[in-house]
């Protein structure tokens, strides 16, 4: 129907960064050179997958999880908690993650256990790959003494050296900040050959394991070296991050020009996969597909992605762009101010690799990025289209956030995971949904997720976050290029008064006061984390007045103060005074809704 089910698309799991690539392309290439150092014939082979497919199964059964249980030290799962089957999977053993593992996955103050029986015909191997937090643990026979014990967050791999007969597991998950999936997974080394009866079709990591094992049925094996390499190369393709794909349908849909856009009208013959004439045309030995469109948006010869995308670039930059709709390089756009500019961080941005990085740092070094944005009385510009003044302008909602969390010391830099619900307002889903709706009640997050970067602030387009919207965050109905830029009194009264904002308040109150001891220092250190630079004389003895005045009144009035410090759910780590912390917390919060804090200029 209209596709609005909760599936996931096709997805591959990859590195999540560039050192994790690099790390396991070095795994790869080490594993590589042992693999090739077998003396492998084509009978080698045959022999190899013989023995595979002649194993004994070996079977798990009787799956048991509980409930979510508190984090407490030497607990044990009790019968009553537990329940039939792994969290409604269709199969066990398995990996929960996204809306399904929700009300499953433990948090940092929960765990959970899982239990079960496994049968092995033969003395074997059976690895277990595990997920969890620090502290989770796998326990063998009922001995309340763990095998192994984990001391990472990341997956890891669990070798079960287990006898002929039954064994019972138990394995305790605990969660830690940013979880959001449960991983127990079971294999055996033979079965990826014994299911692919094709030594070649092997994954490496399989190929050295079985190469180094002792039931290896070869007069060779390798040594422990590529035992621990494949443990190398599993751990961390257990740290890969999954990603969405985009795949081609086995056969491709016919798709016809319709009449007035009646699908039921088609017009002429079908057409066929293709671009617009008048940007060129794909190369002749291109695939027409998604592959072949990518590869020639990002060709030399294209005249617009890396234009477009530089010009975007810029705007984010110097607040707008060398063309001023950004949106329409049409003959309805405007033509850029700097034509040859932008041709040369078009060209320059292909030639060196579309280097990002290196494309924003060259640009915050110019000269005109670092000038000043005082007004210029010798150049007739008012639009500043020229760029002969630094632009200034507000930062985005994001921006805002994200600036004052890490002033703060609060801002949490976990990446990936779900979208988090921080503070917002009650009843504000509820208002606009409707009466059959899974989100109409908004369930807010808790702990470090709360702090995240704004990236992940969960979006609801029919009620977006009213701190986001309140700083012309765009509402997302639609693809926005340029954002405009208002200015309220709800906006002041948002940050000087809003849950979030206070605890940021708070947080750099606690930093400012550890830094110095004179009012003073304090001040300009508080200015050195808002604005890199020191406080002027004018702006030292405004903030100088204020935090007299807030003493004053908080030492007059210390229920005022602690009411204010109870505010949110950040923990206060200061051992100063309620009456101190309070008053330069007022004083941080002013100062963080203040132009120091929010303009770029």
């Amino acid at each position: 129907m209209d596709r609005n089910a909760y599936e996931y698309g096709p997805t591959i799991k990859v590195p999540k960064d560039q050192a994790a690539w690099q790390r396991w392309q070095n795994l790869k290439t080490e594993a590589d050179r042992l693999i090739a150092t077998a003396p492998l014939t084509e009978q080698d082979r045959e022999t190899l997958v013989e023995f595979a497919a002649s194993r004994k199964g070996w079977k798990s059964e009787n799956w048991r999880m509980t409930k979510l249980l508190p984090l407490t030290p030497g607990s044990v799962p009790d019968k009553a908690d537990a329940k039939a089957g792994w969290a409604d999977l269709k199969s066990v053993p398995g990996v929960l993650v996204g809306r399904a593992a929700r009300g499953k996955a433990p948090n940092a103050k929960q765990q959970v256990f899982v239990s079960f029986d496994l049968t092995v015909p033969e003395n074997q191997t059976i690895e277990l790959t595990l997920g969890g937090g620090p502290g989770s643990h796998v326990i063998l026979n009922q001995e309340n003494v763990p095998v192994f014990e984990k001391t990472t967050a990341a997956d890891v791999v669990v070798p079960l050296q287990l006898s002929v007969g039954m064994h019972s597991v138990t394995v305790a998950i605990k969660g830690f900040d940013g979880n959001a999936q449960l991983r127990l997974q079971l294999d055996h080394l033979w079965d990826a050959l014994g299911k692919e009866k094709n030594w070649d079709a092997c994954q490496q990591t399989d190929q050295l394991r079985m190469l180094a094992s002792d039931s290896n049925p070869l007069a060779f094996r390798l040594d422990d070296r590529a035992k621990q390499l494949a443990l190398d190369l599993i751990n961390c393709e257990a740290q890969f991050t999954t990603t969405l794909v985009a795949e081609e349908l086995p056969k491709p849909r016919e798709t016809f020009v319709l009449s007035r856009g009646e699908y039921n009208l088609p017009v002429g013959d079908a057409v066929e996969p293709g671009t617009l004439t008048v940007m060129g045309t794909l190369p002749g030995n291109a695939p027409k597909n998604r592959m072949g469109l990518a590869r020639w948006l990002t060709s030399a010869e294209h005249p617009l992605v890396s234009r477009v995308f530089m010009n975007r670039v810029w705007q984010r930059v110097f607040g707008h762009g060398l063309v001023r709709t950004p949106e329409d390089f049409g003959l309805q756009g405007e033509q850029p101010t700097h034509p040859e500019l932008l041709d040369w961080l078009a060209v320059d941005f292909q030639e060196t690799g579309w280097d990002l990085k290196r494309m924003l740092r060259a640009m915050v070094m110019t000269k005109a990025f670092r000038q000043s944005s005082a007004w210029r009385k010798d150049v007739d510009d008012p639009e500043n289209r020229f760029f002969a003044r630094a632009s200034s302008y507000r930062l985005d909602a994001e921006m805002l956030r994200d600036m004052g969390l890490w002033a703060s010391g609060l801002l949490d830099g976990h990446m990936g995971g779900e979208g988090v619900k921080p503070y917002q307002p009650p009843g504000m889903w509820l208002a606009l949904a409707h009466p059959g709706s899974n989100t109409k009640n908004y369930v807010r997050d808790q702990g470090r997720s709360l702090y995240r970067r704004s990236l992940y602030v969960y979006w609801k387009r029919t009620s977006p976050h009213p701190m986001m919207t309140l700083f012309d965050a765009p509402d997302r109905e639609s693809s926005c290029v340029r954002r405009s830029r208002t200015n309220t009194p709800l906006q002041s009264l948002g940050m000087l008064n809003e849950t979030q904002r206070i605890e940021m308040g708070r947080g750099l109150a606690a930093r400012v006061l550890e830094s110095a001891e004179s009012d003073s220092d304090r001040i300009n250190y508080l200015f050195e984390l808002l604005a890199c630079r020191d406080a002027s004389e004018q702006e030292q003895k405004a903030c100088a007045t204020l935090i007299s005045q807030l003493r004053d009144r908080y030492g007059k009035n210390p229920n005022d103060a602690a009411s204010l410090l109870a505010i949110g759910e950040a923990e206060i780590t200061s051992e100063l005074s309620p009456v101190v912390l309070a008053a330069w917390a007022q004083l941080a919060t002013t100062v963080l809704a203040s132009d120091v804090a929010i303009l770029l200029y």
